[in-house]
């Protein structure tokens, strides 16, 4: 059996613990409730189904949460499960802030909880019983009513959103497969994502050799922080796709290690030991990247570049920071 990367008592090595949580792959979803008829709701991926007779749920919330007070003594909830484009809804919804259903398309369901449009599923709850659970609440919910649609989930795990696949090693195929006759993959963001998978991985296991002591996912935030300095941590979360919570303790991650610095308006700028560690991780992605493109035609190769730069100057509205990246 391999020794573990990390590990130790919860107590003490509290990030550790949050680190070996995050490997349990979840939905996500955005539970609501309505209490004298103000509206609440947050993300939650704590959500779990308890019994099919009766029909319950659960899920949890912490107590130092702002919302603690109106779901702590609602009647009714909803569990908004959220697909797969639905990734800005939970970060609106995992963040604090003034009306937060401000411009949504939803409607009430039972007990007045909102539902949204565009789910994978929802559950409209009657609130049957709480339990204490440390420094969260666990309510348990008895289903009234379900309703499911014709969408793809939206996931989260290691910090991160992600999207569900068939395991090669599972997979069925039934005549309808998405390959065309030559083998080529028919959905082209399917194929990007297969590739920057693989590309990745290899990266991963470069940076842990080469002694950079960087996950991908703070790699990737100095990499962002480069970009354009002095953004937010909200600006620069489209380009982490990570929820609120998530990306701010990959920030505290990057701070601690004195690779980064936030200012008293929340601007995040590299410090001058971030900026030589991406200068090295850029290096060394370089020179796995001249491995990796053996036999491409650097023609091949550059239009590549320009494919994926036009794409992402119109995602994000900035060319000069697409020639930065």
């Amino acid at each position: 059996m391999r020794s573990p990367i990390e590990g130790g008592n919860p107590r003490v090595e509290t990030d550790g613990f949050r680190r070996s949580l995050a490997e349990f792959a979840t939905g996500v979803t955005v539970i609501t409730t309505s209490v004298d008829g103000q509206r609440f709701g947050l993300t939650s991926n704590s959500f779990a189904s308890v019994s099919l007779e009766p029909p319950l749920v659960l899920w949890s919330i912490r107590r130092e949460s702002k919302s603690f007070s109106a779901f702590a003594a609602c009647s009714h909830f909803a569990v908004n499960i959220l697909a797969d484009d639905q990734i800005e809804l939970s970060q609106r919804f995992a963040r604090s802030g003034p009306d937060k259903f401000r411009d949504l398309d939803c409607h009430a369901g039972e007990g007045g909880a909102p539902l949204f449009a565009g789910m994978a599923a929802s559950f409209e709850c009657v609130c049957s019983q709480t339990y204490d659970g440390g420094d969260h609440l666990v309510l348990v919910g008895e289903v009234l009513r379900y309703s499911r649609y014709d969408r793809q989930p939206l996931l989260f795990v290691k910090g991160r959103y992600a999207v569900s696949a068939d395991h090669p090693d599972t997979r069925v195929f039934d005549g309808k497969d998405v390959r065309l006759e030559d083998g080529e993959e028919r959905v082209l963001s399917n194929l990007m994502i297969r590739a920057y998978s693989a590309i990745a991985a290899r990266l991963e296991r470069g940076r842990q050799t080469a002694g950079l002591g960087l996950t991908l996912m703070q790699a990737r935030l100095l990499r962002a922080a480069a970009t354009s300095p002095d953004r937010t941590l909200d600006e620069l979360m489209p380009e982490l796709f990570l929820d609120f919570n998530a990306s701010r303790n990959l920030l505290e991650s990057v701070v601690a290690l004195g690779l980064v610095a936030v200012d008293d308006r929340g601007r995040v700028r590299l410090t001058i030991v971030g900026e030589e560690r991406l200068h090295a991780i850029v290096a060394h992605a370089h020179a796995n990247e001249e491995i990796l493109f053996q036999g491409i035609a650097d023609a091949d190769l550059a239009t590549v570049r320009r494919v994926l730069n036009t794409m992402i100057s119109k995602q994000f509205g900035d060319s000069k920071s697409v020639a930065a990246r």
